[in-house]
Parts: structure tokens; C-alpha cells; sequence
């Protein structure tokens, strides 16, 4: 076993922008539970020493991430592999928690539909029909992605929203002549 780790590890620190569980399985000759359980086995032994590193699952794809407490040494260096555009609407499916894509085609635009898929994809959030529309949300990976959790994710949100509130009041009405 320890040596399936160590490849396991090896790869999904090789390939930066993440690697398939069949990538893994394939690479590594070994059945997806014993590939499941060296991942599980390696963030144990990263948090019982204090290592710099995680590894992350979003969907199918494990990729190496910095621990979220030490990502500030090296924040004008790091950057999301997601596109400015896929995060913003990734923001705004995340500061609602779950949003028609209806509505959300009308805030971001259509290319939400193309942002929509990427993030299905990635397992960042989910979609699925509820009374005859589509919904969106974010999904548990989510939270493993951007090391939060649920509640502090929502004390942003209405922090955010308390500031966006505050803004809209000191917001003076233009009226002409």
C-alpha cells in the first residue's frame, strides 16, 4: 500500500491541474478503493504533521492544494485555475446558494450556460430540475475546493450583503430638470 501512495501522490502532484481517478488507476495498476483510500491516507498524514498541502476531490479529479491558513505567504503568487467570468458566476451561485438558472442566465448573461457546464464538470456545483426548472448549487466539493465551510461561507455572504446595503443607501438618485 505504501507504495501506491506514493505514486498517487506523486501523480496528482504532477499534474497540477488534477488527474482523474481513471487517470490514476490506470497509471498506478490499482483498484479505485485502494486509490480513494491512499488519497485518505495521505490527508491524514498532512494534517497530523502540520503539511503545507492537501489534496482536494472536485468530481472525479484530485488536485494538490496549500493549506488555507498558509495560502497568504503566497497569495500574490496563487491563482484559481478558474476564469474570472466562470468565478464570478461561481460567486454569485454561491452568495444565493442555490439559483434558477433562469435567473441566473439574466444576471451573467448566456455564457452562464458555458460557465454552468465547466462547473458541473469540475463537481463544483450541481444542477438538477425542480418543479419544471433547472436549479443550481453549490456542491459539497465546493467547500473542500475554497477550504470553507458552510457557515462561514454564509458569514461572508451576509457581510457582503450588509455592505452592499449600506452602498445602495448612501447611493444618490440621479433626477434631471
Amino acid at each position: 500500500m505504501s507504495k501506491i501512495k506514493e505514486y498517487v501522490e506523486a501523480l496528482i502532484f504532477a499534474f497540477g491541474d488534477g488527474i482523474s481517478l481513471e487517470e490514476l488507476e490506470k497509471r498506478t495498476r490499482a483498484d479505485q478503493l485502494i486509490i480513494k483510500k491512499a488519497v485518505a491516507d495521505l490527508n491524514k498524514e498532512y494534517s497530523e504533521r502540520k503539511g503545507a498541502f492537501n489534496i482536494v476531490t472536485e468530481g472525479t479529479f484530485y488536485r494538490m492544494r496549500l493549506r488555507s491558513d498558509l495560502a497568504s505567504i503566497a497569495e500574490d503568487t496563487l491563482k484559481t485555475d478558474l476564469k474570472k467570468g466562470v468565478l464570478m458566476t461561481l460567486s454569485l451561485i454561491a452568495a444565493k446558494g442555490k439559483i434558477d438558472q433562469s435567473e441566473l442566465v439574466k444576471t451573467r448573461g448566456s455564457l452562464s450556460y458555458q460557465h454552468v457546464k465547466e462547473l458541473v464538470s469540475r463537481g463544483l456545483v450541481t444542477k438538477y430540475a425542480e418543479d419544471n426548472r433547472k436549479v443550481i448549487k453549490i456542491s459539497p466539493t465546493f467547500y473542500d475546493y475554497f477550504d470553507v465551510n458552510n457557515k462561514e461561507l454564509k458569514e461572508v455572504t451576509n457581510e457582503v450583503k450588509k455592505e452592499l446595503e449600506k452602498e445602495a443607501e448612501q447611493t444618490v438618485e440621479y433626477r434631471p430638470n
